[in-house]
């Protein structure tokens, strides 16, 4: 682990005095922009945990985890967090809630807010790579939930899997034109195209539905489907699987828009399997949230009592393929 700093080691590295240092910590605004920044860069090159009460002072623990995630607009982070708080509670800790809003820099103040709160730990779930440098360097432990980041603990799902449970259940229904909706080509999506290959289908990329990052995500979701059937006119696939069940549920309202059927016209299996998979009957790759939560949280807890340096952990739990009404149909 990183030794930890003190507030008169920052204030002699910036070239300051301790109370300036204290002042710029707690936003005075007397302080001018350049030192600010002189001491602020200080405080993120050595990784400072500013103390921020004398109970935290004494035993070196706030008992705060620090949550970041990319959106909130999705219901399966708002089933994550309710968990998740629950969880943490049990074990004697509160968490902090941050929204990263799919933004590196704000995800970036997020985690300083959550250093200047004097947390234990933090769960990520992270916008991209921009971060992640500067995160390994910090000196309290930090976890990434839902994916599987090389150099970082973290605890998610088998995407790969998840990817091949899908295809495997469209060419079983009889399937042979593929369509995809998504950010990016992810391991969701290479698990789908890998086993479609290997089973001698191509996966037309003219049938990947490209969603951009970003906070209006139902708007962009709707125009990127919109865009594709410009182009195209009709959907040129007779199954189609959805990265999340919010993109599921906007292609099942535009294609009733259009008199399109599910599933009889078109199959459609989403993924992690929230209340708006139960309530509009979307098939959907179940994500074991409890089971999630109490292996993140169990890491991230021995990680802060145990204050011991080891080799990252990466657990991959195993998806299930929860079929409903919008996939179940099978192609004559």
């Amino acid at each position: 682990m990183v030794k930890k700093m003190t507030m008169r080691e920052v204030a002699k590295l910036a070239n300051v005095s301790q109370p300036t240092v204290s002042r710029v910590i707690n936003g005075n605004k007397d302080v001018s922009e350049e030192i600010v920044k002189r001491v602020m860069q200080v405080i993120e090159e050595v990784g400072f945990v500013p103390n921020k009460t004398a109970q935290t002072l004494k035993r070196n623990q706030s008992k705060l985890i620090g949550i970041c995630v990319t959106e909130i607009y999705n219901p399966y982070f708002v089933e994550l967090i309710d968990h998740l708080e629950s969880e943490a509670k049990k074990r004697g800790y509160n968490i902090i809630l941050h929204n990263s809003k799919h933004n590196s820099i704000l995800e970036w103040e997020n985690i300083q807010n959550f250093m200047a709160r004097q947390i234990d730990g933090f769960l990520l779930v992270p916008t991209g790579e921009y971060n992640l440098p500067r995160i390994s360097k910090l000196p309290i432990p930090s976890v990434v939930i839902t994916q599987t980041i090389k150099g970082f603990d973290s605890v998610g799902l088998n995407h790969l899997k998840a990817g091949r449970l899908v295809a495997e259940q469209f060419m079983r229904a009889g399937h042979n034109t593929f369509g995809y909706i998504g950010i990016d080509a992810d391991d969701k999506f290479r698990g789908f195209e890998n086993t479609l290959y290997e089973n001698q289908i191509h996966f037309n990329s003219d049938n990947f539905i490209a969603v951009p990052d970003g906070e209006n995500s139902n708007l962009l979701i709707r125009k990127a489907i919109e865009g594709y059937l410009e182009q195209n006119n009709e959907f040129q696939f007779s199954c189609v699987f959805a990265s999340n069940d919010v993109m599921a549920l906007e292609f099942m309202k535009i294609a009733q828009e259009r008199g399109i059927r599910i599933p009889e016209d078109i199959s459609l299996i989403g993924f992690d399997d929230t209340y708006l998979a139960k309530v509009m009957g979307i098939s959907s790759i179940h994500q074991p949230i409890e089971e999630m939560i109490t292996t993140t949280l169990t890491l991230l807890i021995n990680r802060i009592e145990q204050e011991v340096a080891s080799e990252t952990v990466s657990i991959q739990l195993e998806p299930t393929l929860i079929e409903r009404s919008s996939s179940r149909h099978r192609r004559t």
